[in-house]
């Protein structure tokens, strides 16, 4: 009787060694399939952002006298712009021709530096043949931080929405890897904040919100 409880548990450990076995060869498998259908990719890039700034050239107020305050208007000056970007898209094919996954980046808007955080898709428009050149596009809507941003003293500086459309070219190497062109446009909004400053009758403080119109122009790679 001892020889045949201890026959059927050995039985019942092999069967469930067995069982166990199977089901993490068919996960594995199952891993292994998505990976193929879905795999990783990584589009780095650097570029240029092109356009136009309107700054406050002197601040206005109002200001007190003996008789009526007097309000002194705020007067905006325009200038052209020509700054750094950098960008990095990590995602997945969800199928043959689009991947989608998270942009993160870094843009330079003259002094002030702000740091993206996107939902991402690139999309494969145009190809005439398999393993070709083709047509890329790509959409990149998110939040940005002043998290690497240096601020004056007094100063305050928020990001906001960004929205970034772009069109271009995908140039494939013989090693899997392809060469990335770009074109497109970057929509983003900010604010910058003085505190502040003086008590009593005179006082400074200032709130101004920017929306920064560019042109983008990118090249990098795609692993």
């Amino acid at each position: 009787m001892k020889n045949l409880n201890i026959y059927i548990i050995s039985v019942s450990l092999l069967l469930m060694s067995i069982a166990g076995s199977s089901n993490e060869t068919q996960a594995q498998e199952t891993k292994e399939k998505f990976f193929r259908k879905h795999r990783f990719v990584n589009m780095t890039e650097f570029g240029v952002l092109f356009g136009r700034t309107k700054y406050l050239a002197s601040y206005g107020g109002w200001y007190p006298y003996s008789g009526p305050s007097v309000g002194v208007p705020a007067i905006y000056q325009v200038s052209k712009q020509v700054n750094v970007s950098g960008q990095t898209f990590n995602g997945v094919y969800i199928n043959s021709k689009t991947a989608a996954g998270l942009t993160l980046g870094v843009d330079g808007y003259g002094e002030t530096l702000l740091m993206p955080l996107a939902l991402g898709i690139r999309r494969n428009i145009h190809q005439k043949r398999e393993e070709g050149s083709s047509l890329l596009g790509g959409l990149d809507v998110g939040y940005s931080t002043a998290w690497l941003n240096e601020d004056n003293t007094g100063f305050k500086t928020s990001g906001g929405l960004m929205i970034s459309p772009t069109v271009g070219y995908r140039l494939p190497m013989r090693n899997g890897s392809a060469w990335l062109i770009n074109f497109g446009y970057r929509f983003q909004k900010a604010e910058y904040r003085q505190e502040r400053q003086g008590d009593g009758i005179y006082w400074n403080e200032l709130k101004e919100d920017r929306k920064y119109k560019r042109l983008v122009v990118r090249l990098g790679i795609e692993f």
